[in-house]
Formats: structure tokens, C-alpha cells, sequence
């Protein structure tokens, strides 16, 4: 009978290799093509990222899909993919188009972190000064409400619910539900900001809702810390 460690190790094994292998897939079907996203979104350059990714044609939706998942389980940003996607698919498949990616990236992470990555996850949360606090941010109305807020680092709630008890169901529900507002939020601003000249007033709009909902997580976070 095989124990538990040494299916713990094999599955672990199979999920690193798996990821290895579309990573070199990807960077031997189309070279450079890392190196270039990397220095586009280090850059700022919105506009060469909107190019790039548009001259893959038809695949730039699997592109922009497979790039939010990457962002999204090894905790870099997805904001710069959010940011264009509007501009490059229109408004609602660009909204579409990014919750899908932010959805599966999260729950991937999610999986990850439970499995591979715990001491990672710990060391996260420690150094954010929340684990007193892990069940509190955990079940799956308080993971929903921080999902919903644009903006907020997806990688420090993914390391919470993976250190938690939450179930794999919960946290996806969560995701599936909590990122419906933030992606709308991101992804509508990013496109009003690449096309401000003719946007400008409704972007100024957006940068007001979500400076009134990064205010309002503030308020609730003290709250929270100070009935903990």
C-alpha cells in the first residue's frame, strides 16, 4: 500500500513538471516571448502590450487567458493583462476574457499553495501580520467580499484560504463570484485610461469608485483587527 507521503510527493512531483513543461512549451513555440511581456508591463508600455499581444491574432485570447493564470499563481501582477484587454476585445469580452483567467489563475494558486507551497504561504501571511486572524479572513462570505475589491493583492487571500479550512468548492465560489465587480472595475478603467482623450470624465468616475472601495476594505480591515 502506498502511504500518504509518497502520493503527497508524487502528485507535488506531477504538478511541477506539468508546469515546467508548458512554461518550456510556450518558450519553444514562441521565443522571447516571456522576455518581451516581462519588459512591456516592467516598462509601463501599454500600448506595445496591446500590440503584442494583438499581433497573435486569433490566439491572443488564449494569450491574454494563459498570461492572467501565470500572474495569478506566482502572485506577480495581472493588473497590466486586465489594463488592455479592454482595449484589445472590447469591453464585455475583455471583462469575460479576464475573469475567466483570474478565476482559474487564483484556484490554480489556491491548489498550489494548499499542496506545494504552504511554508511559502505561511511566511506571506506572518510577514502581513494576519495569521492570528486566518479564520476570520477564511470562510467564504469575508474571501467573496475581499475578491469583489478591485486592486487588492489576490496572491495574499489565495496564501489566507490555502493555510485555512476553507474547502476547494468555497474558495472557488468565492473567486467565481468575488471577481466579478473587481475585474469589471479593472478592466473597464484600464480601457477609459488607454483611450482617456475621449473616456476621461468616466474615468475619473471609475478612479472614484474604487478609491471609495479601497477606502471602505481600509475601514473594514480595522474593524476587523480591532474586534480580533
Amino acid at each position: 500500500m502506498i502511504k500518504g507521503t509518497t502520493l503527497d510527493k508524487v502528485f507535488k512531483g506531477f504538478v511541477i513538471a506539468v508546469i515546467l513543461f508548458v512554461f518550456a512549451g510556450v518558450h519553444f513555440l514562441v521565443p522571447g516571448f516571456y522576455s518581451t511581456l516581462f519588459h512591456l508591463t516592467m516598462t509601463g508600455n501599454m500600448e506595445g502590450l496591446v500590440a503584442y499581444i494583438t499581433s497573435f491574432g486569433y490566439w491572443a485570447v488564449i494569450i491574454s487567458v494563459f498570461m492572467i493564470i501565470i500572474t495569478n499563481m506566482t502572485g506577480l501582477p495581472s493588473i497590466p493583462f486586465l489594463t488592455v484587454n479592454g482595449v484589445i476585445f472590447g469591453l464585455v469580452p475583455g471583462i469575460i476574457i479576464s475573469w475567466i483567467g483570474e478565476v482559474i489563475g487564483i484556484d490554480l494558486g489556491f491548489v498550489i499553495m494548499r499542496n506545494i507551497l504552504r511554508e511559502k504561504a505561511q511566511k506571506l501571511i506572518e510577514e502581513n501580520h494576519m495569521a492570528e486572524k486566518l479564520d476570520q479572513y477564511s470562510n467564504i462570505r469575508t474571501m467573496t467580499f475581499f475578491r469583489a475589491i478591485p486592486y487588492t493583492p489576490n496572491v495574499l487571500f489565495t496564501a489566507i484560504a490555502a493555510l485555512s479550512r476553507i474547502s476547494l468548492r468555497d474558495h472557488t465560489i468565492s473567486a467565481l463570484i468575488g471577481k466579478i465587480p473587481a475585474v469589471i472595475v479593472e478592466v473597464w478603467l484600464g480601457h477609459d485610461l488607454l483611450k482617456f482623450s475621449k473616456y476621461g470624465g468616466r474615468f475619473l468616475i471609475w478612479v472614484t469608485i474604487a478609491s471609495v472601495a479601497y477606502l471602505f476594505y481600509r475601514h473594514y480591515k480595522r474593524k476587523k483587527n480591532s474586534n480580533g
